[in-house]
């Protein structure tokens, strides 16, 4: 089950919008073959907002919108 994006802090302190929390894609196993042996940048299956300090996730999303902006055509 993935979390939601919420307004929780990290164990630093930061709160999802702060810009110490960066949104990372998340790959499946198709997605990770893709990328790493043919060098295409897939689609992501799910965004992770993490703590750039603590790595803490404070949520997931999926959707389609912050999807395709990390996917280059």
């Amino acid at each position: 089950m993935r979390k939601k994006p919420s307004d929780k802090s990290c164990h630093c302190g930061h709160r999802n919008g702060d810009p110490a929390i960066q949104q990372e894609p998340e790959y499946g196993f198709l997605g990770w073959i893709m990328l790493s042996i043919f060098g295409l940048t897939p689609r992501p299956d799910w965004i992770a907002f993490r703590c750039r300090y603590c790595r803490e996730e404070l949520g997931t999303s999926r959707d389609p919108r912050l999807l395709a902006r990390r996917t280059t055509a």
